[in-house]
């Protein structure tokens, strides 16, 4: 999961959006965290320490915000309704199971986190029919009645989550083919859930918002741009030329990637994303000082924007005889490990950092990072009951 992780911090601030309006109608107080996938199957399920996945599928081919904001209403219906502990009871009566090959495709929530589930799950490019476990179909009829009522609630309409599931529909129906396999499914079944927004659904409403819809829309082709996923041929106006600019970035052609996303800065100067978008591309092709000045810009208005940090840092040149101005990048960049754990590019600029610093603990901190043995977490662990630096005893815990 971790690997095939997308961070973008403009999809990121969008989801956290839709959850507030989500939690705005509803009863559910606790903290929801949101990760991204890299999968082009439009998918998404949470988890029992109330982390919601979603596919990078699930953004391309969502028709728009409401549909998405119906899927996410939907997982977080099982947390209200506290389906994942209801489920885990029922664990026990499938580790008896011998084989799994009869369950059929099933697409949404699952439990990930218990080691009597599942020896593997392997989710694929273009279905999902190795997805074994699930909430019950009874569950899911119930997270998809919390998904109506809350857009319901919202005043917001529900033709969007038609075309969705029509979408979906279309994208599972040759591994749902045989009706007998169906049976198995612990989702019910399309034409049941199409009864459902029926049966539930309210005058049409028009609380529509279409600026929302607006960041949803670059959000979208950005996504459809950087994993050649999603209707392209759907894409209109500026959101085309925004798709078309970072398509003609990864097919080499600079001057027209950058010749497109400069008409459209000027036009959305609210939108502060696009200047992200050319530092992207100009950091792509080696120009890292004019990146880096674009990223400023960005910080400016999002000075919590570690994404674009992670870039500025990495590009930096550590200054050899200012110990101050190297001290304060260390330390105004440290929690980016956090965000990063693994990344061995930005291990090693710590490290090189360090050094310079002569910060001995963290040199040897980061150098067990670097040359990860068997052993690694013990040399950690001796290391923090020897350090007197909170910060270091707090980065430790992290590892081990």
């Amino acid at each position: 999961i971790f690997s095939s992780q997308i961070f973008d911090y403009q999809t990121e601030k969008f989801i956290e959006k839709i959850n507030l309006q989500i939690l705005s109608v509803n009863k559910y107080d606790k903290k929801i965290h949101y990760k991204i996938l890299n999968d082009k199957f439009p998918n998404a399920f949470v988890t029992e320490d109330h982390i919601v996945y979603l596919s990078s599928g699930l953004i391309a081919y969502s028709p728009d915000y409401v549909s998405l904001l119906g899927v996410l209403a939907h997982e977080i219906g099982h947390l209200e309704n506290y389906h994942i502990a209801k489920r885990k009871k029922e664990i026990n009566s499938l580790k008896n199971i011998n084989s799994y090959g009869n369950l059929a495709a099933v697409f949404g929530s699952m439990i990930m986190q218990d080691p009597n589930l599942i020896n593997a799950i392997i989710v694929n490019q273009t279905s999902i029919n190795n997805l074994y476990i699930n909430f019950s179909q009874e569950q899911e009829i119930q997270a998809d009645l919390y998904a109506i009522k809350t857009i319901n609630k919202l005043e917001l309409p529900t033709k969007s989550i038609k075309e969705f599931l029509l979408i979906l529909e279309d994208k599972t129906k040759f591994d749902l083919i045989d009706i007998e396999l169906r049976k198995f499914s612990t989702h019910p079944l399309f034409e049941t859930r199409y009864e459902i927004i029926d049966s539930n659904q309210i005058e049409e409403m028009n609380n529509y918002d279409k600026l929302f819809e607006q960041d949803f829309n670059f959000i979208k082709a950005k996504f459809m741009a950087y994993t050649d996923n999603g209707f392209i041929e759907k894409l209109e106006g500026d959101y085309k030329i925004y798709y078309d600019s970072i398509q003609h970035s990864k097919k080499g052609n600079l001057k027209e990637s950058l010749k497109k996303i400069n008409y459209l800065i000027p036009k959305y100067s609210n939108n502060i994303f696009l200047l992200e978008t050319k530092g992207d591309i100009l950091l792509s092709y080696g120009y890292d000082k004019e990146a880096i000045n674009f990223y400023n810009e960005v910080l400016k208005k999002q000075p919590d924007n570690n994404y674009v940090k992670y870039n500025i840092f990495i590009k930096l040149n550590f200054k050899k005889n200012n110990f101050a101005f190297n001290k304060k990048v260390f330390s105004e960049n440290l929690k980016l490990i956090n965000l990063f754990p693994n990344n061995q590019i930005l291990i090693t600029k710590f490290y090189n950092l360090s050094k310079k610093l002569k910060y001995n603990e963290w040199v040897i901190f980061f150098e067990t990072l670097i040359f990860k043995n068997k052993k690694f977490k013990e040399k950690l662990i001796k290391l923090k009951k020897e350090t007197k630096d909170y910060n270091l005893k707090k980065m430790i815990n992290l590892y081990t």
